[in-house]
């Protein structure tokens, strides 16, 4: 089995690490003897050339396979993900949509043209592969590399932003009818990473609602809700505290949720406080980067408690 890891730029500036583990399956169950044989061996070649990052050696594979077998499906998908990693996604768009045709019902095709419907902002089309990828009974490493990639939250949030933005509230609540508080959480948090933190509040807000005990959700409506953006309505910089103070004591040792508060209530002066939240993620088996922010962070606060005094 070949394994091949690819990185995508999927939109808004955020990298994705996509990766499939294919073997050299095939559009080949009209093709015998020799040339089925030599067909496999080739793709297998093309994917080992992917997983190497030879784009050019894979790129001449997959087009001598389309040369003898026009219809096969995966040589046409994989060449066009070589375009889309270069960029020219008209072209990567076209391959996948002949791989599409050419069998309707391969993964791997269905999954980079979500990827490339979402780099262009075709976040229907994108739906509408991803429809077929789940109806197609996938490999479970295909159902969770698709997972890890955030692709169906990256649907939902493109598709809630263009029915925000076209006053759309029926397909807001049809959308949001079918989705779980996890996906809305990932959604929200993906929409403030875009820079629409007001839609993103309101999504973490559903999430809440549809699972009070979703600290992922509490920490995300807080963290917004504490935030500079939100700074002139006092009864939402208390509701934001209330969330963080809620996520706290469903999961007092949850990283997230004590840098968060603790950065809530820095702002708000009360420093102690604040440092006791941040000593505490300092002890926490978190993230490098968020246990280096967080120190900085205590840095600053006992800086400006000192000069309080």
């Amino acid at each position: 089995m070949a394994v091949l890891v690819v990185v995508a730029m999927v939109g808004g500036g955020l990298g994705i690490g996509l990766a499939s583990a294919l073997g050299s399956r095939s559009s080949l169950d009209t093709a015998t003897g020799d040339i089925r044989q030599s067909t496999r061996g080739m793709l297998f070649e093309a994917q080992e050339h992917l997983a190497a990052g030879r784009f050019e050696e894979a790129e001449q594979i997959y087009a001598a396979v389309v040369d003898t077998q026009p219809s096969n499906a995966e040589a046409h998908a994989y060449w066009g993900w070589i375009d889309f990693q270069r960029g020219d996604l008209d072209s990567a768009g076209e391959r996948i949509a002949t791989a599409v045709a050419a069998d309707a019902r391969y993964p791997p095709a269905r999954v980079f043209g979500a990827v490339v419907a979402l780099r262009t902002d075709r976040f229907e089309e994108a739906a509408a592969h991803l429809a077929v990828f789940d109806a197609v009974d996938p490999p479970p490493l295909m159902l969770e590399l698709v997972a890890d990639a955030e692709l169906r939250e990256r649907v939902l949030a493109g598709r809630l932003a263009a029915a925000e933005a076209a006053g759309d509230a029926a397909a807001v609540e049809s959308l949001l009818a079918d989705a779980t508080s996890a996906h809305m959480a990932t959604a929200a948090r993906l929409l403030a990473d875009r820079g629409q933190p007001v839609l993103a509040a309101r999504l973490f807000g559903r999430a809440v609602e549809a699972d009070p005990a979703n600290v992922a959700a509490l920490v995300g409506r807080g963290a917004l809700l504490t935030s500079p953006d939100f700074a002139a309505f006092e009864d939402l910089l208390a509701e934001g505290m209330r969330a963080l103070d809620r996520a706290v004591e469903l999961a007092p040792d949850d990283p997230e949720a004590r840098f968060w508060r603790g950065l809530a209530l820095a702002r708000l002066g009360l420093f102690g406080d604040a440092l006791a939240d941040l000593d505490h993620l300092a002890a926490l088996p978190a993230p490098a980067r968020l246990l280096s922010e967080g120190a900085q962070l205590a840095e600053q606060v006992r800086a400006a408690a000192a000069t309080s005094r």
